[in-house]
């Protein structure tokens, strides 16, 4: 074995000798030299044989490159392959072509074969040139070399004894690129490398040339080495070759309004920048008093280099500066508003020096009083990553917490105290473009209480930029798209298939990776700061390119960081509220998760699914984030997702409707069973047809009961609409439309009749659900439910077996059955002996109270404990999160995590009053909640009077208008003090046409104004 080993790694090394095209792979792929120089030896004698060598060529590069990567893709499929390497950021335009050209080239006749073979030996080499590069980060040309014949021969011949054993390699090699992991930030760099690899190196005598068709894009006068006051025609001037004192040459000098404030270093293709930038600081300290031109400062503050393609930046006036890359020259516009900057305020010059300036935001404080602690953290760890110089940040917060009036507020204190220019908000449709500028216009100061947009002016963003008075935009990634990379934008304005159903469907989706290119209404340094709301919708591969171009920090906002999300984001998650934390807090439920057995006899039973919580769930988030990446890995036809069929629809419908009252004992009512909302998915138009279709026949029900909602649905927004709002609406049929900003709060099940593949959509999926919704609007839209306390997952697909959640699972949580748990993990925290598993089930039994708890049952929970029943619910199940369980596992070793429990359970076990009183909030859960709970009757008065007020000084209305205003001053107060847009499309605003009702009785603008008025009265 071994002397064979060696035999086949010294023919190896004979092939790699003698093919100058392709031997330099040998260290890193043996089998793409075997295939790159079969199909060189063979493209003229046997183009055939060539044309299939060089497909093997692109197949094993694509494996091999997905193994480098740590990405995962189908083995079986090039196509899948491919789309999925896109995706994850891997191949760049041009890299892509090549790889399609290896796949889709038509074999064409036989005259053309040799031209053909030729073509795609031509792309083998385009492809291993890089793949060379990405590997060594060799930036040095490398040309094809013309082989003569006698050396093909050559070639040829000792191809032949590899060919032998080509099967056995190609098997071999299948083995060692199976799924391996790799971090996000590593892959990260390797997508850097991808991209850099991709660029031809440009000759020398062209990077000047380079260099200056940039400057003149942004706005600058390039002038000749030998001018007098030429400089002073325009704002931005470039000397060229201009000399300095003590004999030295700049390569070019930036001077703005006349005086010099920069300079320009050009280095050849591939040289350290770095370095370069050093050499380039040498000069800008030459530059002074004595030079020619007046010098603003000295030594220059602003410095680049470049070499035709990458440009490094450095500003002096910034605190500990630190070079960045940028994509384009600043604007001689820009350099001009950052010197009247420096010059009013030499103490915070910049930016960022401001940003390292604010005041502080301190718990307690009027400012902080209008935020939940863990949105007040968000914004602290924002401000703290943007005062280090941090370019990138992400902040992780579940869905129903708060994120979107979090990034508000943190843009408010850019805007007010960093006197940020201009902030850029990117979401992903354009309706949650039309939510997010409504809270910024009913957004008021918290210390004045003056309109956020009577100071800062907000608008959406068009295609015809930004106007100068602007400063908050707002846009789709799809309006940037067509702006920046010249794409068509759909009819609306917005895609209907957001990027989760993308990350499903990949497939059927455009992949290719974007080219973006300088564009004059919208330069790259038109924003000083970028925040991108549910981030992991733009910054895969196709739409990194987007926030790359502007030369601003970018704050990413999400529910679920996936791994390529962590990796673009540098791994630096400065602030994370997970939806465990938020469970505990009472700001979303948690879910109930049952599976479909399916048995012999065809029928179907609902049974709870009792897997104990995985080891990889266990571990903590951050390396969860980094390996929560299974929508790259299931893309593609290789893995058809898997479905619930026509032939057992039908029973498994009748199992969900007779284990409703089991489900939700509490719904069942005098007249008949009470359904909740619920959403089930399909995987197609046409199997959610057959869905309906048997919905409709085992409920006996009639067309209103269960409706499709699919983008071939006649007016699928106005369906989402009466799906929230009519209670006789009360199943959904859906394939991809609820995954957007769509409100789910009134859905409290969802059954899975096709399988979601996507743990980060999953995710989605279940935190949407799980939002809280206030009970007197369930009950509106819900006859029979008292509050919504759960959210219950069924799964017919074995879809949930791939994804692991972190809290156990409880079902019983309702009724007898859960009254009974309930009293022996009570009675189990007085032996002191109780498992974290027990702790922590007792916590998300204990968090089902928090929903239904009035004010007065809360203030006796800390009367009797010392703290609220949400901070009881944290305690207990902080003994199962796993990044505080390896926080104590650390500091004090595996046995403190034993005392760990036993405190959690003595919080309880040493106060029997307190277990009492648990016990009887169950009993009783629509008691504390039959009238206006006492501690709120305070604040409604209060907010009655403020209502009265305001009538009478706004007034006179029209009883129309009363009743829209007496509503919104309702769900104000049961929003504590803050109205969500988003509601008016919810009951009872519903009723009376929702947003355009509204809009229609007050009037557009007024509807607006009044909303911000109203607002601010009511605070």
């Amino acid at each position: 074995m071994a002397r064979e080993s060696s035999e086949l790694e010294s023919r190896f090394t004979n092939l790699a000798l003698a093919s100058a095209n392709f031997g330099f792979l040998l260290p890193h792929e043996p089998l793409l030299v075997l295939y790159g120089a079969s199909s060189e030896a063979r493209a003229s004698a046997a183009p055939a044989n060539s044309v299939v060598a060089a497909r093997q060529f692109g197949e094993v590069l694509a494996a091999k490159l997905g193994h480098v990567a740590g990405v995962r893709p189908p083995t079986a499929d090039q196509s899948s392959r491919l789309r999925v390497l896109t995706r994850a950021g891997l191949l760049p335009a041009r890299v892509l072509a090549a790889f399609k050209d290896l796949q889709d080239h038509p074999d064409g006749d036989a005259d053309r074969a040799e031209a053909v073979a030729s073509q795609l030996l031509q792309r083998c080499f385009e492809l291993a040139v890089w793949f060379f590069r990405l590997q060594t980060a060799d930036q040095e040309p490398m040309l094809f070399v013309h082989t003569s014949p006698s050396d093909l021969r050559v070639l040829a011949e000792r191809v032949v004894p590899l060919d032998v054993v080509e099967p056995r390699l190609r098997r071999e090699f299948d083995l060692r690129v199976g799924p391996t992991s790799l971090p996000a930030s590593e892959r990260e760099r390797l997508i850097v490398s991808a991209r850099d690899a991709a660029y031809e190196p440009l000759a020398e005598g062209a990077i000047a040339a380079e260099v200056q068709r940039r400057l003149v894009k942004a706005g600058w006068d390039v002038l000749g080495p030998d001018v007098d006051d030429e400089q002073h025609h325009s704002l931005g001037c470039v000397l060229i070759e201009a000399r300095l004192p003590g004999g030295s040459r700049a390569d070019l000098l930036l001077l703005v309004g006349g005086q010099v404030v920069g300079i320009i270093e050009c280095k050849r293709d591939g040289a350290d920048l770095s370095t370069a930038m050093e050499q380039a600081g040498k000069l800008a300290a030459a530059v002074t008093d004595a030079s020619p031109w007046p010098v603003w400062r000295s030594p220059l503050p602003y410095r680049y280099v470049s070499d035709g393609r990458r440009l490094l930046f450095y500003d002096t006036n910034d605190p500990e500066p630190h070079a960045r890359l940028v994509s384009g020259f600043h604007r001689p516009a820009t350099l001009a508003r950052w010197q009247r900057e420096a010059e009013a305020d030499g103490e915070a010059p910049t930016y960022r020096a401001r940003m390292a300036a604010l005041p502080p935001l301190q718990e307690g404080t009027q400012a902080a009083g209008q935020l939940r602690l863990p949105q007040l953290k968000a914004v602290l760890a924002v401000e703290q990553a943007l005062a280090a110089g941090d370019r990138r940040a992400l902040v992780q917060m579940a869905t129903g917490t708060g994120r979107i009036y979090t990034e508000v507020f943190a843009a408010y204190r850019q805007l007010r105290y960093a006197r940020a220019a201009r902030i850029l908000f990117v979401v992903d449709r354009v309706v949650m473009a039309h939510q997010l500028t409504a809270v910024f216009r009913q957004f008021t100061f918290p210390d004045t209480g003056r309109s956020l947009t009577d100071v800062y002016q907000v608008a959406q963003l068009t295609s015809a930029g930004v106007p100068p008075s602007v400063s908050i935009v707002v846009a789709t990634a799809q309006r940037l798209e067509g702006m920046l990379a010249g794409t068509p934008e759909p009819e609306d304005g917005s895609a209907r298939v957001s990027a989760y159903e993308t990350a499903e469907q990949v497939s059927q989706s455009d992949t290719a990776p974007l080219e973006v290119t300088y564009s004059p209404t919208l330069p790259p340094d038109a924003f000083d700061l970028v925040v991108v709301d549910d981030c992991h919708h733009q910054v895969y591969g196709r739409g990194r390119a987007l926030l790359e171009y502007f030369d601003a920090p970018v704050v990413g906002f999400t529910a679920t960081p996936v791994a390529p999300v962590f990796g673009f984001f540098n791994a630096n998650l400065v602030s994370e509220y997970p939806f465990e934390q938020a469970v505990a807090d009472g700001l979303v439920v948690d879910y109930a998760l049952y599976q479909a057995r399916f048995e012999p006899s065809g029928r179907v039973a609902l049974v709870p699914l009792t897997e104990h919580i995985a080891t990889e769930a266990k571990a903590p988030r951050r390396s969860w984030y980094e390996q929560l990446d299974e929508d790259l890995a299931h893309a593609g036809p290789a893995n058809a997702p898997r479905i619930v069929g026509s032939e057992q629809l039908a029973a498994v419908v009748t199992a969900f409707r007779d284990e409703l009252p089991a489900l939700f004992p509490e719904r069942a009512t005098e007249g008949g069973l009470g359904v909740p909302k619920t959403v089930v998915f399909a995987l197609s138009d046409a199997h959610a047809e057959d869905i309906v279709h048997h919905i409709r026949k085992v409920f006996g029900a009639d067309n209103t009961f269960c409706q499709k909602i699919t983008m071939r649905s006649d007016n699928p927004d106005q369906l989402l609409r009466d799906f929230r709002t009519d209670p006789q609406f009360r199943i959904a049929v859906v394939v991809d439309i609820m995954s957007g900003p769509t409100d789910m709060r009134a859905v409290e099940c969802v059954l899975f009749l096709r399988d979601v593949r996507s743990a980060a959509y999953y995710e989605r999926l279940l935190a949407q659900g799980a939002q809280r919704i206030a009970p007197a609007v369930l009950r509106a839209v819900t006859p029979g439910a008292f509050a919504k306390t759960q959210f219950v997952v069924i799964d017919a697909v074995g879809t949930s077996r791939h994804h692991h959640r972190r809290l156990i699972n409880v079902t019983d949580a309702s009724g007898r059955a859960g009254r009974r748990a309930l009293e022996r993990l009570l009675n189990r925290t007085v032996d002191a002996n109780m498992t974290a598993d027990e702790t922590a089930e007792l916590g998300v039994r204990l968090a089902r109270l928090v929903p239904v708890l009035s004010d007065a049952d809360g203030a006796a929970v800390r009367k009797l404990a010392g703290f609220s029943l949400q901070g009881l619910v944290a305690r207990l199940l902080g003994t199962v999160d796993p990044d505080h369980v390896a926080q104590i596992r650390a500091a004090w070793g595996p046995e403190a995590l034993e005392e760990e429990v036993r405190d959690a359970g003595a919080l309880l076990g040493n106060r029997p009053a307190l277990r009492q009183m648990l016990l009887r909030l169950y009993d009783r859960p629509a008691a504390s909640d039959a009238g206006q709970p006492t501690g709120q009757s305070a604040a409604a008065e209060d907010m009655r009077r403020r209502l009265a007020a305001f009538m009478q000084q706004a007034g006179p209305f029209t009883p129309a208008q009363v009743w829209w205003i007496e509503n919104i001053t309702e769900a104000t107060a049961a929003a504590e003090g803050r109205f969500d847009p988003r509601d008016l499309d919810s009951v009872p605003f519903s009723g009376r046409g929702g947003t355009d009702g509204f809009l229609g009785t007050f009037g557009a603008d007024a509807a607006i104004d009044l909303l911000n008025d109203l607002g601010e009265a009511l605070a």
